[in-house]
This record gives C-alpha cells, structure tokens and sequence, in this order.
C-alpha cells in the first residue's frame, strides 16, 4: 500500500524560498499541493516542476492586498475530504525604503504585503487547523524584525509586528497540542527579492534555504532562524548598547 499524500498550502508559492521548501517536501513524501499566488504563469512554471518531480499540484491565483479575497473559502475546498498537514505563508516584498518613508501609498503597501495579509491568512489557516485538531503553519518572517536597523527598519518593523502577532496566535491555540505555529525568520538569503543586496559570506542560497525551513516545520518548535546561527548572530545585535549601536550602519 503506497503512503498517504501529504497535504500542504504555500501562499506566496513562488517566492524562491516557498519553492525550494516544496520541492524539499516532494523529495522526501508523497505530496498533494496547493500552490496560491499572484502571477498564475509563474505558478504554472513552479506546478510543472513539482509534477515531474512527482507531487500532484494544483495553482490559485490571488490579490494578497484584497481584503475581500476569500482565504478561508480557498484553504477549505482545497481540504476537502482530507485534512491540511500544513500551511506555508512565504509572501512579501522588499520596497524601497526611502521612498516609503515619503510616500504614503508605498509606506501602506509595504506594511499590508509584510504583515496586514500575512498575519491575516495566518489567522484564517491557524483556525482551519485548529478545527481539524492538528497540522502545522509556518510563516515566513525575518531577522531583521528582531532590532530596528537604519538600513532596513520599516520591512523589519513589519516583520517585528509579524513576529508578536505570531506568538499571540500561538498563545490563543495553546490548548490545541496537535496545531504547530512555526515563526520562520531567514538571514540574508540569495533570492530575486534580494537582488540588488549586497551579499557576503553569511548570505545562504535559496535552496539551502528551502530545505531548512521544512526541516523547521517537521521539526514544529516556535521559532527557527534560518540558518540557526542567526539567532546568536541577532541575540548579540539586540544585545549592543544603544549608544554603540546608533554608531553602526547596519
């Protein structure tokens, strides 16, 4: 008798991480997916991949910014007949900072993509689980929420807001043992949306990257720094003395 599928949601599929994270799922198990995101033949080019690779993969195009979008209404037909093992919401951008700080329709979109529809999908994704009884949501964050850095303080602040919404959400699902809610945050990683970065020895590749973050998600604890040592590498930046700190660049 062959192993059941396993049944897995990436919204933001087509970010460099979210695709490298299924085809680190679809190596390991038998998987059925569904991939949601905005450009329907980037998700096609992602599903095709994921098919010769195996998995059975279905695609949803959908506007991230539209609080009308029906996430709920997306995650349960998907569901139907079969439980979600998990959700993975990877989606965001890296806007022009210093343009945001003088533009107010930048500086909202900023905010909405990096933590308005994250958290609200995490939300909606976190209930579906619950309901169910068990699975696990992973949700991309990232480092620079940690302490707010002059070069990138207002992706990090949304990224910050992320972080506390998720541990709330944890909280509120704390009854529930079988439900996991894994707060993701990578370190400098070498995908399109850091192009234009400038990279050095601690940059990770986006499939190293990939396979930590699902390794995270087997793993289910609270909080994974991709790749770990992050975390020492930040628990040392929060820990500067403002007076030393306002002195850097970072």
């Amino acid at each position: 008798m062959s192993a059941p599928e396993f049944n897995a949601v990436l919204i933001g599929a087509t970010s460099a991480i979210a695709t490298e994270t299924a085809r680190a799922m679809v190596a390991e198990k038998p998987c059925r997916l569904l991939l949601i995101g905005r450009d329907p033949a980037k998700l096609e080019a992602v599903a095709q991949d994921l098919r010769v690779r195996g998995a059975t993969v279905e695609i949803q195009s959908a506007d991230f910014l539209d609080p009308a979008t029906d996430w709920k209404g997306m995650l349960q037909s998907f569901a139907v007949g079969r439980a979600l093992d998990c959700v993975l919401v990877a989606h965001g951008e890296l806007s022009d900072q210093s343009a945001c700080l003088t533009e107010g329709q930048a500086f909202a979109r900023s905010i909405a993509v990096n933590f308005t529809s994250a958290a609200f999908i995490a939300s909606v994704a976190a209930e579906i689980l619950a309901t169910q009884g068990h699975g696990t949501l992973g949700v991309i964050g990232s480092v620079a929420g940690d302490r707010g850095r002059q070069s990138i303080f207002l992706y990090g602040s949304a990224k910050a807001g992320l972080d506390t919404f998720l541990e709330g959400l944890r909280h509120f699902h704390a009854g529930k043992p079988g439900v996991k809610i894994v707060t993701i945050k990578p370190g400098l990683i070498d995908t399109p949306m850091t192009a234009d970065v400038k990279k050095g020895p601690l940059c990770t590749s986006a499939k190293k990257a990939g396979q930590l973050v699902w390794q995270a998600m087997h793993k289910g604890k609270p909080v994974a720094y991709i790749p770990g040592w992050w975390r020492w590498i930040l628990l040392v930046i929060r820990l500067v003395p403002r007076a030393i700190f306002y002195r850097t660049r970072l």
